[in-house]
């Protein structure tokens, strides 16, 4: 029997047994359903009434063998937890397609069909709200999951830490700020500055009352939404880029080691009994850890008044195209000096060449060594770089596969 229910009482409901629908909830998160096994896991101490009421009230749906929560209850509940399932760029895209058509019907409305205009700006002011708050729920997520990435409290492998802040980056972080690349013609962010002049055009010019009051609601909305777009892109650039890469960066430090641990008698160890000096702090240190100490500090959002006044975050002094080195290093193998051609690549390629994106480019033979042969000639070269000079082995890099492939 299906009840009719008030509802207060499904909220009471709620209320009463949140901490089982928050399990539930988080249970779906992680693997698109609720299997029965993890169901009967999940409510064994509960009575069967209220297992009952949770389906009676429409809160739960079985599918085959598995349980889901309904839609609403689940958006319910991710506004109310705030944990949610990153959205792909790709599913993000989908707006494009939804704002061009909507944006081209409200320009050709016939004269005269004033109720369809009127339907037509209400879908277009929704659809733009939806945009907004997925993509601020993305970049909130994707913050929570670097952080947490960062701590390392599952224990995971280094390595694996790595192909995780890799596949973050490629897959979800930089398409996402392409998105919201405001000097972009194509990014979805241009396409909303683009609807939000022809809303304030028409809020102004439109010979019907109530279609310039709709007008103005969704310039309102755009003008707003362009300060939260600029929010989100600082977010990505200031805080969740350089974090994650701070991460990449340790482990060529880590790599450095293990690789020194695994051909201990090829490398000249350093003496540990006699006093030395050598100087650990460059020009770029008290920066680094400016910007380190920037994501602790509770910033106070700047209120902009002005459409001008807005400039959008230069994507290029954090972004590092690694698949750029990888792609060159592969068109010249074999390279007989590798460290000489990574200083080359730098000063080709970095508009600001540091000892930072020096090492990166370094990394990309040793976390990818399967895929190279490296030879040491025995012989140190010096490589002067910023504040630091460099003393590395001559290494020769080539390809494994062509090198096996050599009858």
């Amino acid at each position: 029997m299906i009840l009719k229910a008030d509802p207060d009482k499904v909220l009471r409901f709620l209320v009463e047994n949140f901490e089982l629908v928050r399990s539930l909830y988080l249970a779906q998160l992680e693997g698109n359903v609720i299997s029965r096994e993890q169901f009967n896991a999940l409510t064994k101490h509960t009575g069967d009434i209220s297992i009952n009421r949770l389906f009676e009230y429409k809160l739960l749906s079985e599918q085959y063998e598995d349980i889901r929560l309904n839609d609403p209850v689940r958006a319910f509940l991710a506004f109310l937890i705030s944990e949610f399932k990153p959205l792909l760029p790709s599913e993000l895209e989908k707006y494009r397609t939804s704002f061009v058509e909507l944006f081209t019907a409200v320009q050709e409305c016939p004269e005269g069909e004033q109720p369809i205009l009127l339907e037509q700006l209400q879908a277009l002011y929704d659809e733009v709200q939806r945009f907004l708050e997925n993509v601020e729920n993305n970049t909130g997520q994707l913050l929570r999951e670097t952080q947490h990435l960062k701590a390392n409290k599952d224990k995971m492998e280094y390595g694996e830490r790595i192909r995780r802040a890799r596949h973050l980056i490629e897959y979800y972080i930089t398409p996402l700020n392409n998105i919201l690349d405001l000097q972009h013609s194509e990014s979805i962010a241009s396409l909303l500055g683009q609807i939000s002049a022809y809303a304030n055009r028409e809020r102004l010019v439109h010979g019907y009352q109530l279609a310039r009051d709709r007008f103005g609601q969704l310039h309102e909305l755009l003008r707003g939404g362009n300060e939260r777009i600029l929010r989100q892109s600082r977010i990505l650039s200031r805080e969740l880029l350089p974090l994650i890469e701070r991460l990449q960066t340790e482990s060529e430090i880590l790599s450095g080691w293990l690789f020194f641990l695994e051909r201990p008698f090829r490398h000249e160890v350093p003496s540990f009994t006699t006093r030395s000096y050598r100087n650990f702090f460059g020009s770029s240190t008290g920066a680094n850890v400016a910007l380190f100490m920037e994501q602790f500090i509770q910033r106070v959002e700047a209120v902009i008044l002005q459409e001008e006044e807005i400039t959008a975050v230069d994507r290029h002094e954090v972004l590092f195209d690694r698949q750029l080195y990888v792609e060159s290093l592969q068109e010249q193998l074999p390279v007989h000096d590798f460290f000489e051609w990574c200083r080359e690549r730098l000063y080709q390629n970095e508009q600001r060449p540091s000892t930072e994106r020096f090492l990166k480019i370094c990394s990309i033979v040793f976390e990818d060594s399967e895929k190279y042969e490296t030879e040491f000639t025995g012989r140190r070269i010096e490589i002067e770089l910023e504040d630091f000079v460099f003393h590395v082995p001559e290494v020769k890099v080539s390809s494994k596969t062509k090198k096996d492939d050599v009858p």
